[in-house]
């Protein structure tokens, strides 16, 4: 003992050799916090970037469209979960005619302000796309040559407008429609938001060919694959009864039931 203090063999005082593995221990354990600290970071930065970064691809990858905008909120409806629609479709198809007339319209029209169902049309149904060496599009539709044109014009007007709140109305005035020319003169020139011109230019050439071939590229992907039109998904799975009761439907997976489901 010398001057109250053990020593250790090297002559060391056991209290500052304590000090010592005290401070160590700390900068050990402030190191190992940081780079805890840094991982988790990370991770929820990458989380952020994936989840934004979430859009629908097409045909060799390209983008088929920009995600759906859920329209608005009446600022009356209750949180809730969202229940994503998707509907493959024909514009000369009858049973997709009566199926947007007395269905999908309907439920738009009572649902929409909800801001709670994403609605997601996709005009191709049983056409086939075939590209060519020169990169346009070869492609028949089930109803004829003015199918494929209508398909392509409704595929030009979501594209162009890209959200539903805007483009819903005008998909339903083109459905059933005989031709181009009826379709530009009752459902287009009638738009504020479209170019008679452009659209007729976009439905017509290679870039509308090219839409429906997206459109197609994502029918293809379905599984089961597509065996009827209208085919009705219901947050990725088919619904059959949507096709007689799409609000009812919709309804009974909207969890807590709006308002508007009353």
């Amino acid at each position: 003992m010398t001057g109250g203090f053990r020593k250790t063999e090297d002559g060391m005082p056991l209290v500052a050799m304590s000090r010592q593995f005290k401070m160590g221990l700390r900068r050990y354990l402030y190191g190992v916090g940081s780079v805890i600290f840094v991982f988790l970071l990370y991770r929820f930065l990458s989380s952020s970037r994936g989840s934004e970064a979430d859009v629908r691809l097409g045909y060799k990858g390209e983008v088929l469209s920009k995600p759906s905008v859920n329209n608005f909120n009446d600022g009356g409806s209750s949180p809730g979960n969202i229940v994503r629609l998707d509907v493959y479709m024909e514009s000369q198809c009858p049973d997709t005619s009566r199926f947007v007339r007395a269905q999908l319209m309907p439920a738009w029209k009572r649902l929409s302000a909800t801001g709670r169902v994403d609605w997601n049309l996709i005009p191709f149904g049983k056409a086939r796309c075939v590209e060519k060496p020169d990169g346009d599009f070869d492609c028949t539709c089930q109803h004829g040559p003015n199918e494929c044109i209508l398909n392509q014009l409704m595929n030009c007007v979501i594209e162009t407008i890209q959200h539903p709140d805007r483009y819903m109305e005008i998909i339903e005035c083109i459905q059933g429609k005989p031709n181009l020319d009826a379709a530009l003169e009752k459902c287009i020139a009638t738009s504020e938001s479209l170019s008679v011109n452009q659209m007729q230019q976009c439905a017509s050439t290679a870039h509308g060919r090219k839409l429906l071939a997206l459109a197609g590229a994502k029918t293809a992907s379905l599984s089961p694959r597509l065996t009827f039109v209208p085919w009705i998904m219901l947050n990725g799975e088919r619904v059959v009864d949507a096709l007689y009761d799409l609000p009812g439907n919709l309804c009974k997976q909207l969890e807590p039931a709006p308002v508007a489901c009353s």
